[in-house]
Order: C-alpha cells, then structure tokens, then sequence
C-alpha cells in the first residue's frame, strides 16, 4: 500500500497510472481504468488528457515529485548527496478517510449529472459552472498549500 500518490511500477498497462491510483485508494486497478476510459469516452477525450498529465507529474517510487526544487538542485553546497524518498508508514485511518472522500466525490458527481438529466437546472448556465468550479478547486489548493 502506497501513502504517497505515486505510479506503479508493478500493476501498470500503459505508464502505471492507474496502478499507482489504485494503490493510492486501495481498490481494483480495473476499477480505475474502466473509469479512465469511461471519462475520456463520455469527456471526448479529456480523460486522455488527465491520464497524461498525471503521467507526467506522478512520480515513480522512491524518486521527488517532478517540478520540485531540492536542496542540491538549489544551489545549496551542504546537501551533496539526495536521500531517496520513502513513504511514511501506512496509515488505516488515513487510507479510509481517503476512500471515504473519493466516494463521496463520485456520489456527488452522480447526483449532480442525475439532477441536471431530470431537468433540475435547466435555468443554469453550465458552461459557466464548471469553469468556476475547477477555478474554485485550483484556489482552494493554492490556499492549503499557502497555509502550510
């Protein structure tokens, strides 16, 4: 089990994409796989394009993140040598809690397309929506990130 979001080197098709967010949530690879290829059908395409950019910013076990200035790379003369990176020990609660947030987003997705196909938002603009909603989202992890 993985605690860190990382690609697979062992469960993987294509680049271990799927594998590692199998890992990561600890359910069925084909799981996540059926759900890439039903997005990128039902997106026309835009599922391909996530499952690319997370090839490239997932990173391999045990190697940084991509895009991540180290010590070294800084310019700092006292870190010579890279230790490589390890994942803290496996966390149940953590891994549940993680679950627990992934189902509950795939539920309120669901109800929010079973919704609009009753004809509950007809008054609503979607092409307006959803591109404040991923605005919202990218804000709102800058924040967390700002906070730490």
């Amino acid at each position: 089990m993985s605690t860190r979001l990382e690609r697979s080197t062992t469960n993987k098709v294509i680049g271990g994409v799927c594998g590692g967010i199998a890992d990561y949530l600890q359910v069925d690879a084909t799981l996540v796989r059926v759900f890439f290829v039903l997005f990128a059908i039902f997106t026309a395409g835009i599922g391909f394009l996530g499952y690319l950019v997370l090839l490239l910013l997932m990173p391999l076990p045990g190697q940084h993140p991509p895009f991540v200035q180290t010590a070294a790379a800084a310019g700092d003369p006292a870190a010579t040598t890279m230790a490589p990176v390890t994942s803290p020990p496996p966390n149940p609660e953590a891994t549940e809690r993680r679950r627990a947030m992934f189902g509950y987003f795939l539920v309120a997705i669901g109800v929010v397309f079973l919704l609009s196909n009753i004809g509950v938002f007809r008054i609503v603009r979607w092409d307006l929506i959803w591109p404040l909603v991923v605005v919202g989202i990218g804000v709102l992890l800058l924040a967390q990130r700002i906070r730490r």
